[in-house]
Parts: C-alpha cells; structure tokens; sequence
C-alpha cells in the first residue's frame, strides 16, 4: 500500500483522461444539441435586435466562457436596463445527508472596469448583511491583468463612489470602504475587511475578501501550500454566518474556482462517512468526483477547466482519504479502499 506499480500509475493516469475528455464531450453535447445555451453577451437573448448591445462591451473577460442563459444571475434592474453580470449560482446538495444545507456559491469571473458596479450591486442584492468573496487569483500574473482591482484596498483612498453615472436609471448608488486587510498562513491569504453601503437602507454590509495568493492560472497549489488552500476554505465559512451563498472567482471564474468548489463539497461527503465504502464498480454509477465535476458543469461551462485541476482532485481526495482511515500504528486501514481509490498515485509523488 506504499505506492503503485509504473504500469499501474500509467492505467490510473489514462482512465483520468478518459473521463475527463468524456466530461468535455458531455459539454459539447449540451451546446450542440440545445441543452444548455450561453448567455451571448453581445447579442442578449432579450434584445429584439440582432445587432450587438454595446452596453455589454467590455462585461466579459474572455469571449468564450460566459454564463449559461437558463442559470445566470440577474441583477434586480428596470426592465430593459441591463441585467448581466458574468456569474452562476452553484448549488451542490448532499448525498448523504438530507438535513446538511446546500453548499451554495456563485461562480464569477474577475471583474473588469465595466462589470465593476455590476459585481457590487450582485453583491447587494444577492449576499446578507455579512458577505465573503473568495479570490483564487492575484490581480496580474505573468505581466497580464487577470482581475481588475475592484475595491478599495488603501487607506489613502478608502472610499469608493458606486454607479455615479445611474447605468440602470432607477438611482441605485452606493459606496464601499476599505477597512482593514490582515496577512494569514505566510501570506498566502489576505483578509481584506469592506463596508458596502447602499443608499437608502438603513444597514450596511460587511464584506470579507478572501484573497488566495498561491494558485497558478490552469494549475494547482503546491504541497506545500495545501493547508493555507484549506485553510481560506474554512475561512470563507467562518465568515459567511448567514445561510447565503459565498462568490468564489478566479480570472474567468471556471477553472481554479470549479476546483476549489468541487473539492470543498468532496471533503465534506468525506467527513460526513459517504465516502468510506464507495464504490462505483459496486453501483455501477459513474465514480462520484466525475459526477460532481459534471454537475458542476451543468451549472456553468468549463468548471474544473484543465485536466491537471481534474486530476489535483482525485489526488487531494485520495490524500485525505488515507489520512482519515489510515491505522496510523500499523500501516494498515480500518476500512478496505475500493478499487477506485487506487486510481491515482500517491498524492504528489516524486514523478
């Protein structure tokens, strides 16, 4: 049980790609034949005009990873006033449990100049009195800008005017304030304390920041940064007292952010005992980290986008799995792993 064969790695890597590339095709079925459809932001399903609504010039980060039409967040706007914003509510139920709460997220992209009150207003209408935002990616990486700065983070300017010029001319206007940002686990997490205030209601929000400063653009944590990665998971809960959902965002808000959501709801199936004798090649079901993965991607395109964040999650789940029934006194387990446990290596093997 110390670790696998060379011929067996190989199998195990292989099978991981096949799933994965079969998670992509699943995809590519629903676009093609009308399950799911993008929300095309140049041309909104709404505009009775075919010609491209320029207020949406600039909404999205990238031209190909945009919310799906039939599960995109709307802002709570005039009717005709522009009601986009790049994100998708997720919510993962568990197996196991009927009385866990949902885990319930919304998946954003990194803001750009021109989405910026649009985030803040989601903000408001879509969190409590008390909100988290998770950042899985540093605001430039490689000499390119993957978020913009989207609020306030210096005391010289510590005030940020919301929506000045009325975009949706129903006089939504706000302000946010920098408060405080303290450093966690060596600095791979900020912690950045906002006030968001919107006028006319009688109470402000307080919004923790939860910045990840450790997760490379298409790929995964380093080992040794794991526990900071779990540990701003257990922040975000912390933080998050209401039962509302939490925005998680990397750059495009598919790839690092599908991740670090599927491996959230796997750890806890985990902790909940679901995963002691589960065994696909028993149920005959598709392994259960595919299905989450396809859930996810049912909710928003591209979630856990690169195959090495695809197989970071078995490698993770594999890891905290040994952890959890592993006899530590004498090598052995307490529970017999299934045969799909031992699809993947042991956690970041030397190869």
């Amino acid at each position: 049980m110390d670790g696998l064969s060379e011929t067996t790695k190989s199998r195990a890597g292989s099978n991981l790609t096949n799933k994965f590339q079969e998670i992509t095709w699943n995809e590519r079925k629903r676009l093609a034949f009308g399950g799911c459809v993008l929300e095309n932001a140049d041309s909104p399903r709404s505009s009775p005009s075919s010609q491209p609504d320029l207020r949406r010039i600039g909404m999205d980060r990238y031209y190909n990873i945009k919310p799906w039409s039939h599960n995109r967040v709307k802002l709570l706007v005039p009717e005709g006033a522009l009601d986009y914003v790049n994100a998708s509510p997720i919510v993962l139920k568990s197996p196991s449990d009927s009385e866990l709460a949902p885990f319930r997220y919304v998946a954003m992209q990194g803001p750009t100049p021109q989405s910026t009150d649009s985030v803040w207003r989601m903000v408001a209408e879509q969190l409590g009195t008390t909100a988290v935002i998770v950042q899985l990616t540093n605001m430039v990486e490689n000499g390119a800008q993957k978020c913009f700065p989207y609020f306030p983070h210096l005391e010289a300017e510590p005030t940020w005017v919301l929506n000045e010029k009325d975009v949706w001319q129903d006089g939504w206007a706000g302000s946010l304030t920098f408060k405080e940002t303290q450093t966690l686990a060596d600095g791979d997490i900020e912690v950045t304390k906002l006030i968001l205030h919107v006028d006319g209601e009688e109470e402000d929000r307080t919004v923790w920041h939860l910045l990840y400063t450790k997760w490379p653009d298409f790929g995964v944590p380093a080992i040794e940064h794991l526990d900071s990665f779990f540990e701003i998971m257990r922040l975000s809960r912390e933080y998050n007292m209401e039962d509302k959902p939490r925005i998680i965002h990397c750059s495009a808000g598919v790839g690092r952010t599908g991740t670090f959501i599927a491996l959230e709801h796997l750890m806890r199936e985990l902790d909940t005992g679901y995963l002691a004798n589960y065994d696909a090649n028993v149920t005959g079901e598709p392994d259960f980290i595919f299905k989450v993965v396809d859930l996810l991607r049912e909710q928003r395109k591209s979630m856990v986008q690169a195959e090495i964040q695809f197989l970071f999650i078995y490698r993770v789940l594999r890891k905290l799995w040994l952890d959890k029934y592993r006899d530590t006194a004498d090598g052995e387990y307490d529970v017999e792993p299934a045969p799909k446990r031992l699809e993947v290596s042991d956690t970041y093997s030397s190869d």
